[in-house]
This record gives structure tokens, C-alpha cells and sequence, in this order.
């Protein structure tokens, strides 16, 4: 029986196509191995940044009032970027930024010759007992901030600056309480107790590295419940009902204030440059206890002449201070004349309806409430000062209010907004029938 002969050729064959086959096999092992490796890959980015975007969602909201606030723009490198670290100088600097509501101290704190970063602050808050010699030192001021040295530095602000009484009672249950000493302790339950601390409350973890996401936390809820953004003893207005409809257009509204005051049109929202209250604020809020001075001053002595003791004199005296221009003394004199003549005795109050300063394109705008007492007259017409240069102005009432936005502006030498002379009647945004016009 005769063999069966394979020739040599036919086995190089037969190892080549077993060769293609076997690396086929290896080639689509090593796509699955690669794509299985890139998908873990994706899994683990995905999921490390699913959990830092929930480390860090959770206080983004506050940036946005950070920039609305002005705070933004006093860190270090002007970002309230949520998940940057803070300094220990750089957190006392946002702390005092926020009791005074300035994004400086020199008008406050005294000059030092410090020249480590934000010196100014630091050594004003030691001054203040609200950080202890040693704790922020020139060798240390750019060391990463822990979260327990933070609340600590508020509790003090609280209690040695606003002479606030604190709310110590342990009313929350915090998981790593004794991880803390007396004082971190007594400022951890006081700020939970206030609102302060809201987010993460059962666990500080106050030994870790401060991130601005929670300090932004602390910033913005330490400025609204105690009222350090507004002037003087103006309290921010957190009922719901009372929220006007174009809340947006503001910083904040005040609980002292009509909503529908609030509401009212923008004089010149239309013109080229026109600014917003809630754009106007956050580069100029320093500014704001001085615009309120200046133009509750001015028209409260408008609205309170008195025909016994009224004079040109007395008109430049009391008006000078806040007035943008030089009096016409013609103007003067036919006014203090008219209110002799008339036996005119007026008593008013003029209140700022604060935070609604904006700019029309031409001029700075302050809207104000005028409460107008008419004691004695013997004419209805022309009774405030400047209505007698333009158009007859009649008053209904002994006892009338008036909603106006008063014309201010610079005069080039300093930011300070000085009142610009013009009628009441021609500043008027509320309509009433209190106040008519006519052709004399």
C-alpha cells in the first residue's frame, strides 16, 4: 500500500495560516484587554469626578452670591472657585471683608510695616483679639487653612466685634465633637445653631485643609444673618411674600422696603452704558453709607424748611456738602422770598430705598422715599424747593409721599456721588394725585 506524500510546501502552508490564525486571536485579545483597560480607565475618571463634583456641587451655589456680593474679587487671586484652597491670611482677609463689607481695610485698620500677604488684615484682626498672637505668623500666612481655625475666627467676630450673644447649646449631633477643644467646640455648636454651618452638619472634619467652597458657605450666610451687607441696621428681607418679581436686578432687598417699590422701572434702562443695582453694587458698596448720608441729608432739609428762619445763608449752608454744583443765588433767593411770602413751614423725612442705586447712561440714580408734612402755607403751589423753574406744581394734602430717583453724579475729584439739583416733581417714578403739573 502506497504512503500518502505531503510535500513541503503544503506544511509551510498549513504553519502559516495556523500562525495568522493564532495571531488573529492574540491581536483581537490584546483589543479587548486594551478596550476593557480604557473603559476601566473611563470608570474610575468617571467615577472620581462623580464624587468630587458631589464633593463640591454642593457649595457652588454660593458663588454665585459671592460675585454678587463683591467677596469674589478679595481672594488672593479674585476667583471663588469652589474647589480652591484658601490661606490662613488669605481666610481672615474674607472674614473682616465681610464684617465691614469692604474689599480693603486701609480706611479702617491701621498702616503696619508687615510685608507678608494681606499683613493689613492680619494684624488688625490680632489687634481685635479675633486671632491669637502666633496663630498667623510671616512664616505661616501662606499656609493652607483649616476648617476648625476658620469657625473659631467667626465665633470671635461674633462675639468680640457684633457683641452678639453665642448660642453654645449642643442642640446638633456631631459625630467627631471630641475631636475638638473647648473653643472649637463652643464655635462649632453656635454656628450650626445660627444658620452659619448648613451644609455637612453631622460630621466637621474640621482637621482637614479649608477648600472656598465652604468658607464661601460660611461668608454668605454670616452676611445675611447679620445683616453685615447692608447699611447701618437695615435688615435683608427673607420673606418669601415680600420677594419682588425682579429680585435679580438687586443684590438683595430689604425687609423695610415695599416690594412693589422695588419693582418700579429703571429710569433710562434703554441708553448705552445703563447699569443694574445688582451690577452698581459689588465695585461700589463701600460707597453705599455715604451715598445714603449725602442724599437722605440733602432732601431731608428740602422737605423741611421753614419760613421763621429760612435763608439764602442757611440754604448753602445745610445744602452745600451733598450738592453736585455751585447754587444759583438767584434761584435761592426767589425760593427763600416765595417762602416768606407764603408763611411756607414744611416737616419731611427722606429715606433711601436702599440697594437701588443704578446708572441711566448720564447720571447715578437713588431711589428714595419722601414723606412730606405741609405745617403751614397760604398757597398749594411751588411749595419745594426748584419747583418754581419750571412748570406750576400743585399739592393735594397737608400730608403726602413721594417715591423719586434723585439724579447724582461725580465731580471728577473722588468717587463721592454728590445731588444734582432738579424738582422733585421731575424725579418723580410713582404716579400719585397728590402732585399735579401745570402751565403757570
Amino acid at each position: 500500500m502506497e504512503e500518502n506524500f505531503v510535500p513541503s510546501y503544503k506544511n509551510d502552508e498549513e504553519r502559516q495560516k495556523e500562525r495568522k490564525i493564532k495571531n488573529r486571536k492574540y491581536k483581537i485579545k490584546m483589543i479587548i484587554i486594551i478596550i476593557t483597560s480604557i473603559l476601566a480607565i473611563l470608570g474610575i475618571v468617571y467615577l472620581s469626578y462623580t464624587l468630587i463634583s458631589s464633593k463640591y456641587s454642593k457649595y457652588e451655589h454660593f458663588e454665585e452670591k459671592m460675585d454678587i456680593y463683591g467677596f469674589s474679587q478679595v481672594y488672593d487671586n479674585g476667583s471663588a472657585k469652589t474647589s480652591e484652597k484658601v490661606t490662613k491670611s488669605e481666610a481672615i482677609k474674607m472674614i473682616l471683608s465681610c464684617l465691614y463689607n469692604v474689599p480693603k481695610i486701609e480706611g479702617i485698620a491701621l498702616p503696619t510695616e508687615e510685608t507678608y500677604s494681606n499683613a493689613i488684615w492680619v494684624e488688625y484682626a490680632k489687634k481685635q483679639g479675633i486671632i491669637l498672637e502666633g496663630e498667623i505668623t510671616p512664616s505661616n500666612a501662606d499656609d493652607k487653612v483649616k476648617y476648625q481655625e476658620v469657625l473659631v475666627w467667626l465665633y470671635n467676630v461674633k462675639a468680640k466685634i457684633l457683641n452678639i450673644e453665642p448660642d453654645t447649646s449642643a442642640n446638633f449631633e456631631v459625630k467627631d465633637i471630641n475631636a475638638y477643644n473647648t473653643d472649637q467646640k463652643l464655635a462649632i455648636y453656635d454656628l450650626l445653631n445660627s444658620s452659619i454651618i448648613v451644609t455637612n452638619t453631622s460630621k466637621i472634619d474640621g482637621n482637614k485643609t479649608l477648600y472656598k467652597g465652604k468658607l464661601n458657605e460660611l461668608i454668605i450666610n454670616f452676611a445675611e444673618e447679620y445683616n453685615t451687607i447692608t447699611v447701618g441696621d437695615a435688615r435683608i428681607n427673607i420673606n418669601e411674600e415680600k420677594i419682588p418679581s425682579n429680585s435679580n436686578m438687586y443684590p438683595y432687598t430689604l425687609a423695610s422696603v415695599e416690594k412693589s417699590i422695588y419693582e418700579i422701572g429703571f429710569e433710562g434702562s434703554t441708553n448705552d452704558g445703563f447699569i443694574l443695582p445688582v451690577d452698581y453694587y459689588k465695585d461700589n458698596k463701600q460707597y453705599y453709607g455715604q451715598i445714603k448720608s449725602y442724599v437722605e441729608n440733602y432732601y431731608n432739609y428740602i422737605l423741611s424748611v421753614d419760613y421763621n428762619n429760612i435763608s439764602i445763608e442757611q440754604m448753602k449752608r445745610k445744602l452745600k456738602k451733598y450738592a453736585f454744583e455751585e447754587f444759583d443765588e438767584k434761584i435761592l433767593q426767589k425760593y427763600v422770598e416765595y417762602v416768606k411770602t407764603n408763611h411756607i413751614k414744611l416737616k419731611g423725612k427722606a429715606t433711601a430705598q436702599l440697594p437701588c442705586i443704578y446708572f441711566d447712561g448720564n447720571d447715578y440714580r437713588v431711589r428714595l422715599k419722601l414723606e412730606l408734612v405741609i405745617e403751614s402755607s397760604d398757597t398749594n403751589k411751588n411749595i419745594l424747593f426748584y419747583d418754581l423753574e419750571g412748570e406750576e406744581i400743585t399739592y393735594d394734602g397737608d400730608e403726602i409721599t413721594l417715591y423719586i430717583d434723585s439724579k447724582l453724579n461725580k465731580n471728577g475729584v473722588s468717587e463721592t456721588l454728590f445731588v444734582k439739583e432738579a424738582s422733585i416733581y421731575s424725579l418723580l417714578i410713582k404716579s400719585t394725585s397728590s402732585i399735579s403739573s401745570g402751565v403757570k
